[in-house]
């Protein structure tokens, strides 16, 4: 049950295309291996030689959504001057918060797997833990602060991702610009 690495193959990386346009139509739980295959443009022999089962090809999934979120906050936090108060915490708003609609498609998808197998999150839930124990070990940083800010960006984008935000776009920027306030205010040299 070997996956063969996403840098060798350009038809598993085509494959994880197919299933993530099938998810975003379909869902998770109808997703079948069979449609993902006719998506991709691979016979099903083909899809089972990167993928075993379906579990194996909603875990490439999880693991995809994460690299394309770390990816999305290292090039917020490019974007931002070295220095800045508040850098790491700014380019997780900037990075997860932007407008990628892939982003905010895989997202809902995710959830919806999760619905079937929760396992199939534990890359997500490793993340998650990684970027808490950042925030906690950080000295210069007022944590209650800091997570509140990482608890925002998951509810806004849970909302997106669901499609139940009522945010207007110039409330959504007004949100994003409040937290980034509080980023850097979250920062022990700022009023806390």
């Amino acid at each position: 049950m070997a996956e063969v690495p996403a840098a060798v193959s350009p038809a598993r990386d085509r494959i994880l295309e197919a299933a993530e346009r099938v998810v975003a139509e379909v869902g998770a739980a109808r997703l079948t291996l069979e449609v993902v295959a006719q998506a991709a443009g691979v016979s099903k022999g083909g899809l089972l030689y990167h993928f075993p089962s379906k579990e194996s090809l909603l875990g490439a999934l999880a693991q995809r959504y994460v690299d394309n979120m770390h990816r999305c906050v290292e090039a917020a936090k490019s974007s931002l001057e070295q220095g800045v108060a508040g850098r790491d915490l700014k380019a997780c708003i900037l990075g997860m918060l932007g407008r990628d609609p892939r982003t905010k498609a895989m997202g809902a998808a995710l959830m919806a797997t999760a619905a079937n197998d929760l396992t199939l999150l534990e890359v997500i839930r490793d993340c998650i833990a990684k970027c808490t124990r950042e925030l906690s070990e950080n000295e210069d940083l007022h944590f209650p602060r800091a997570a509140l800010v990482s608890l925002a960006i998951d509810g806004l984008m849970m909302r997106e991702s669901l499609r139940i935000s009522a945010f207007t776009d110039e409330q959504r920027e007004q949100i994003v610009n409040e937290l980034i306030l509080i980023a850097e205010e979250a920062y022990r040299g700022k009023k806390n």
